[in-house]
């Protein structure tokens, strides 16, 4: 009996040991050789920050500074979080871990009393002069409350009540005097950041992925903000422009466009229909028009109600703001019409764009910096590549989701 006892137990540690190495490894949907090739790190009393280089020149793609403004930027590292979130999460790459938390560092390292700086210099020194630099809670402020919001889900899995986690907490708490109802209420512009819809949206996705932590309770802030960002949509049945977010008062721009992937996240924790309906608008209308005439660069909405189109530049920031928030109204509706819409922009990374050319490169994890009137920028700096990558994630997931529905 004993003997027996002895063999299952055998049996069931071999059976173990197998199924562990035999378990298998989420597909892995994109290439970070060209990301992590422009990572690098500096050392700032004692403590190891990791960034991203800015740019990156073709042909040789050697890790660039921008003139005048430095290294690295917050609004580059804030996204790149993101990226480094999902590898880990969603595709278990626990290796990334450890570069996830350098960043953060950075990021905390460029956050004063709830106001953030944007560049460094390669001294480390941080550029305090730049117009795009200065102490202040705007969009570098925002996307480095990205990288933190990024970082503190991380956190919680893989190094939870742990000093660096509540230092990111504590962050986070002291940029609450700048976003909370009570600092953003105005009686002209309801609950508007700057009185900017675009930098707004980015401040709602913040909000909507602290929240769903459990740790953090912005329902108000997110309902408020969601209705100012409604409010601040054009509405005219039969218009061409229908449906379209304004950016910055009565203009459209593609980068930064994050309005109807915002609203989509705050509609999954309001339950607000109205938010819905919104982005309902958006998708059977504007987005039909933008594809329509090629996936323009910027609107303007004219006094004589005409809409006054730039074409060019057409970025990775534009592309894939548009395309996440697609495709977040199709996985909530489930309506084929918008997973049409959702393919029709990604190919636009694919070569289904006016130059023709394939933006996004699988084997080398480069994407163009841009499609010019002119020519194609070959040069693949941060934030091309990183919202490409961002793209890329979203693909992959919403190619699986039609797998499962067969």
């Amino acid at each position: 009996m004993k003997a027996k006892k002895i063999i299952l137990t055998l049996l069931t540690f071999v059976l173990l040991i197998f199924s562990g190495f035999c378990q298998k490894e989420p597909d892995f949907p994109v290439n970070l050789s060209h990301a992590l090739h422009l990572t690098d790190s500096i050392k700032i009393d004692g403590d190891p920050l990791a960034f991203i280089w800015i740019y990156a020149d073709h042909p040789e793609y050697k890790p660039a500074k921008a003139p005048g403004e430095g290294i690295a930027c917050v609004d580059d590292v804030g996204r790149f979080l993101e990226v480094l979130e999902q590898a880990i999460l969603d595709y278990n790459k626990k290796e990334f871990v450890d570069l996830s938390k350098k960043m953060t560092r950075f990021l905390l390292y460029m956050e004063k009393e709830g106001q953030w700086y944007n560049f460094i210099f390669a001294d480390g020194s941080i550029n305090k002069s730049h117009i795009n630099s200065k102490l202040d809670f705007g969009f570098w402020a925002v996307r480095g409350l990205r990288g933190l919001a990024a970082s503190y889900r991380v956190l919680q899995k893989h190094a939870p009540h742990s000093g660096l986690m509540d230092s990111v907490k504590r962050s986070i708490h002291r940029s609450e005097k700048y976003f909370t109802n009570e600092a953003l209420d105005s009686p002209d512009d309801g609950y508007l950041l700057k009185q900017a819809p675009d930098m707004t949206s980015e401040l709602l996705l913040v909000l909507t992925k602290l929240h769903e932590t459990s740790d953090f309770n912005y329902k108000s802030e997110i309902q408020n903000i969601a209705q100012s960002l409604v409010k601040n949509q054009f509405k005219k049945h039969g218009h061409e422009l229908n449906g379209m977010y304004f950016c910055w008062k009565n203009i459209w721009h593609s980068w930064s466009n994050n309005q109807a992937l915002a609203l989509m996240k705050a509609y999954q924790i309001t339950g607000n229909q109205e938010l819905l309906g919104s982005v309902k608008r958006w998708g059977d209308n504007f987005i039909r028009f933008v594809i329509d005439n090629n996936f323009p660069a910027n609107i303007e909405l004219q006094d004589e109600g005409k809409g006054k189109i730039e074409i060019y530049p057409q970025i990775a920031y534009g592309m894939t703001s548009m395309y996440r928030g697609i495709v977040e109204l199709y996985k909530i509706t489930n309506q084929e019409k918008y997973k049409t819409q959702a393919e029709r922009i990604f190919g636009w990374y694919e070569g289904e764009n006016l130059a023709g050319v394939q933006m996004y490169d699988p084997e080398t994890g480069r994407c163009f910096d841009g499609i010019n009137k002119e020519n194609v920028n070959k040069n693949s700096g941060a934030e091309s590549t990183i919202e490409c990558l961002l793209a890329l994630f979203t693909q992959h997931k919403y190619s699986k989701r039609q797998e499962w529905q067969k």
